[in-house]
């Protein structure tokens, strides 16, 4: 079906170095994000969809999409690296992002297959007026309620006028929502729009058992294999979180204006036991 069209499938290898054991997320020493990287997305044209960090995370890989009115979609591609240097055009996506990206997007945690996020597919009433952040596109989320849905519903019209009630009756619409839920949270929710994996979470080191997610509010979140998460302090609005190859850094993009990101990188201290 569609779903397991769109949905990547992880079968480009990831890191090289041993499996490690699974990772209590709760015990992850997050440093507070870096300053960030100017990205000015309106000269980089189209809308921001992939992250990939290069081998020896010296630099990210960035993709644009940019749709024309025939629906044909131009891929742009860039790199950039840490010194404060604009991005610079790349005439095709390296092999190393490539493959980086299926590792990342996969349905399935690297090294663990048993440990997979569920796709769930429905038609909602949801408010015509709040999408979420970029419009109808990707967002994270926490558990049960997300911006951009129709609210817990039920009950009066809180005291509206029958002609209130009927305006807000006809700001809602029908859309399909695609949802990807793993140990209970949600990872991603996409409205009216193709469901893009990796955009709203990153999977980390093959065997660690961890993930990276866009959460309520647009923060980043930890979870493991056991459930057990971490909000990542001082994050704000990000967007395709992105572990490095050993796991160490974490890397997003801030979104800091109308299409201006910012590229932060938070370095991570595991346990030791």
């Amino acid at each position: 079906m569609l779903l397991a069209l769109m949905i990547a499938t992880g079968l480009a290898a990831g890191p090289a170095a041993a499996p490690p054991p699974p990772v209590d997320a709760t015990k992850i020493v997050c440093a507070a994000p870096a300053a960030g990287v100017p990205i000015d997305a309106g000269k980089l044209k189209g809308t921001l969809v992939r992250l990939a960090w290069s081998p020896d995370g010296t630099q990210v890989y960035l993709q644009t999409a940019d749709p024309d009115t025939r629906g044909n979609v131009k891929l742009r591609h860039y790199t950039v690296g840490f010194d404060g240097q604009p991005p610079k055009s790349i005439d095709q996506e390296p092999d190393w992002a490539n493959a980086y990206w299926a590792w990342k997007s996969a349905q399935s945690a690297p090294g663990m297959s048993s440990l997979r996020i569920s796709v769930d597919q429905q038609q909602k009433r949801v408010s015509a007026t709040s999408n979420p952040a970029g419009g109808d596109m990707a967002k994270g989320g926490s558990g049960g309620g997300a911006a951009g849905s129709a609210g817990s519903g039920g009950g009066s019209a809180g005291g509206m006028s029958a002609g209130e009630a009927a305006g807000a009756a006809y700001q809602t619409q029908n859309a399909n929502v695609v949802t990807m839920r793993l140990k209970g949270e949600v990872v991603g929710e996409f409205v009216n729009a193709p469901p893009l994996p990796g955009t709203t979470f990153g999977w980390g080191l093959t065997g660690s058992g961890l993930i990276v997610f866009t959460g309520a509010g647009g923060r980043l979140v930890l979870l493991d294999d056991q459930g057990r998460k971490q909000d990542i302090a001082g994050t704000k609005d990000a967007y395709v979180p992105a572990f490095t190859a050993d796991g160490k850094k974490l890397a997003y993009l801030e979104k800091s204006g109308k299409k201006k990101f910012l590229l932060r990188v938070i370095d991570l201290a595991y346990p030791t036991s």
